[in-house]
């Protein structure tokens, strides 16, 4: 540690905090004092949004005036890409110049009646414009589509065949009632489609061109990074709906037929009836499509416009902490997540047992997931107290810190800030931001030592998940909340026992090399791989896990080994492949019950664990003020500490560890193949040696 004693003590302060300063930045020479003397890293400013927003060029040039006066202080500046949120219609201006952009879902409604053939049914459509009219077999067939038997007002006179049918109408429809688009904190205000590349591009020229245009040398130099704020497909009712939606666009017909070889309507009946044959393949085809729609159309348009301009692409999305919002917002979260260089978060607890919360996504461990896998190793976060002061709570200094050693323990390093520090002293912001850039230097060095990793089980979310018309949009389905649940629970089983992990896909265990016990990915080696709830894989992952056993490298199958082939949508003989590694401690199946966790170490030799804690002592986790854990086969687990351990080139690690409970940990740190340690404590900058024993495993005490 000592090589890095006076970076340490004096740490580079683009590593502090940004406040986010919106308009601002037309008037710098009143904000930049206030930040240089507090020590933050710099702010995230945009143009101010008047009337005449966005041809007000004298607008333009006092805010490109202000992104220059932070660069001559030395500072470092994100830019906020919209007027409002969510980012996509730069305040309206796009779908004023151009509305075709407004974002359309598909209204589904299937009427509840059996209609009995042969005989003549008339019917009338729901609004705005009939897509397609269908008959649903009852008995599974493929629907029948009717379509042509509407007339000029979309009225249906059917002639129905022999046989037993539901009617299943699709209406095009613009997406505004009870939607993101109604319902956001900004205003009422239309929104693109994130599939309509075409729309991404206005926005682009209406935001970020115009900055370029204004202040170009500073690109990629004093300015880092665009911050795209909560874009969504707004296919789904924040309120009680009446009708199931999907994800609409008139482009998406004709581009589904060509990739998948079959009418997209015949998708949207099994995403939404769980009908016809092969539904399960459908209803992946499905959001399959979408996925890859949005993550090329917005998220990747705007990241090629980045990187051809200098800077990165950044931002966070909506409703990332819940996993069933990541399909129906995006198709893919995940695809949509790799478009991103520096994947963000929105977090708006402080309080430390709200940050600690199991029955939800840890979402700054997922997003930091994408940079790590992907090597940027920049994550970012918008982060504030707003949960508290709407309780009308005023926080402390101590809870700010503690949220930014949760945002840290989980990965993430860019600190943007809704905060309000005027409650603050300006000793305690100095200390603040000095303490942030003092771990963001240490945990920027080397690379997370995750050798665990989940899977993000997208197509079991996808063959699974039912659009709702519950608040919300959720499926409380048995089947979707089992995969909501141990998702969840596995989640922060692995961080309550201080293990680091990534959130992986299926793409990068087919890409990955098998070599010397562990899977290989660019800069990643896992050598236990987690499948939470998994019911539904490609065959080509299937095939690779069970080469993945073959080597040694752990499997954990959280509930039953999956059955159901992607490819098809039918039971595959996946329990054939796997069986020759049935007594193989490899490969460990852990069944869910109603309290079920995840096994001791005992129960899971193929789960790495180079750093532990234990306490000294139970009544250091279970009594007193909010210390809390459980015992598993043994073992003493605390709900409290949260750890990151990176890795450097010469093989030394640096370990970051955290308390988010309310009283002191005492107990020991163990490290596999240490031989010496010191302690580097970022109130004061200090580094200093500690006193260490040698366990009779050879484990550093």
């Amino acid at each position: 540690m000592k090589k890095f004693d006076q970076e340490f003590k004096n740490p580079d302060r683009r590593y502090a905090i940004y406040p986010i300063i919106h308009g601002g930045m037309a008037n710098a020479e009143d904000r930049v004092g206030y930040i240089e003397r507090l020590g933050f890293a710099g702010a995230v400013g945009n143009i101010p949004y008047s009337d005449a927003y966005p041809d007000n060029e004298e607008e333009w040039r006092k805010t490109a005036d202000g992104f220059r006066t932070f660069a001559k202080k030395g500072l470092h500046t994100w830019i906020y890409d919209e007027k409002g949120y969510p980012s996509g219609s730069a305040g309206g201006v796009v779908i004023d110049r151009n509305p075709a952009f407004v974002a359309e879902g598909l209204y589904c409604y299937e009427y509840w009646k059996t209609l009995s053939g042969p005989c003549h049914y008339r019917a009338d459509a729901p609004g705005d414009r009939l897509y397609r009219a269908m008959l649903l077999p009852l008995d599974g067939s493929e629907a029948i589509d009717v379509t042509h038997f509407k007339n000029e007002r979309d009225t249906l006179h059917i002639e129905v065949p022999a046989g037993e049918y539901h009617l299943f109408m699709m209406s095009a429809r613009r997406l505004f009632d009870g939607t993101h688009a109604a319902e956001s904190y900004s205003e009422p205000r239309d929104y693109i489609s994130l599939s309509d590349k075409e729309a991404t591009e206005a926005f682009i020229s209406v935001t970020h061109d115009k900055y370029y245009e204004h202040v170009p040398e500073e690109f990629g130099r004093s300015i880092m990074a665009f911050f795209t704020d909560e874009p969504s497909l707004i296919a789904w009712s924040i309120r009680y709906a009446t009708y199931p939606i999907v994800p609409w666009h008139r482009t998406y017909p004709e581009a589904f037929q060509k990739k998948y070889g079959y009418p997209i309507e015949l998708a949207v009946v099994a995403v939404v009836t769980k009908r016809g044959p092969q539904f399960r393949k459908r209803r992946c085809d499905f959001w399959e499509f979408i996925g890859d729609t949005v993550a090329e159309n917005y998220f990747g348009t705007i990241q090629n416009w980045c990187h051809a301009h200098g800077v990165k692409s950044s931002g966070h999305m909506l409703e990332e902490e819940r996993l069933q919002a990541h399909i129906y917002n995006y198709g893919s979260m995940y695809k949509s997540g790799k478009r991103l260089d520096w994947p963000g978060i929105d977090q708006l607890d402080s309080e430390p047992q709200r940050l600690m919360q199991r029955g939800k996504v840890p979402i700054a461990r997922l997003l930091a997931s994408f940079a790590d896998i992907s090597g940027e190793n920049e994550v970012f976060t918008e982060f504030s107290d707003h949960t508290s002061r709407m309780e009308n709570k005023q926080i402390s200094i101590d809870w700010i810190r503690s949220s930014v050693n949760w945002h840290f323990a989980m990965g993430v390093n860019n600190f943007t800030s809704y905060y309000n520090f005027a409650p603050y002293t300006d000793e305690e912001l100095r200390d603040l931001n000095d303490y942030t850039a003092r771990i963001g230097t240490l945990l920027r060095k080397g690379r997370r030592d995750s050798r665990v990793a989940v899977l993000y089980p997208e197509a079991t979310m996808w063959a699974t998940y039912t659009p709702s018309v519950e608040t919300r949009a959720i499926d409380h389905s048995e089947s979707m909340l089992r995969v909501d649940d141990t998702f969840y629970r596995i989640s922060w089983d692995l961080l309550n026992r201080q293990i680091d992990y990534d959130y992986i896909d299926e793409d990068l265990i087919q890409d990955g090399v098998i070599e010397n016990g562990a899977l290989h990915y660019k800069a990643r080696a896992y050598e236990c791989v987690i499948l939470p709830a998994v019911t539904v894989l490609s065959e080509k992952t299937v095939d690779k896990l069970a080469a993945m056993l073959a080597a040694g490298i752990g499997v954990i199958f959280i509930g039953e080994l999956p059955r159901i082939s992607r490819e098809t949508g039918e039971a595959g003989n996946f329990a054939g492949k796997f069986a020759p590694f049935s007594d193989d401690p490899a490969m460990v199946v852990v069944p869910i019950t109603t309290d079920w966790t995840l096994p001791g170490m005992k129960q899971l030799p193929a789960l790495p664990r180079p750093v532990r804690i234990l306490p000294h002592g139970l009544q250091n986790i279970m009594s007193g003020a909010e210390g809390s854990g459980t015992v598993v086969d043994g073992e003493a687990v605390s709900d409290s500490m949260l750890i990151h351990t990176r890795i450097l080139e010469d093989g030394s690690r640096i370990i970051f560890l955290c308390n988010m409970g309310g009283r002191t940990y005492d107990g020991t740190l163990l490290v596999k193949g240490a031989k010496k340690a010191e302690a580097a404590n970022p109130h004061t900058g200090d580094i200093t040696p500690l006193a260490t024993a040698e366990s009779e495993k050879g484990e550093l005490l």
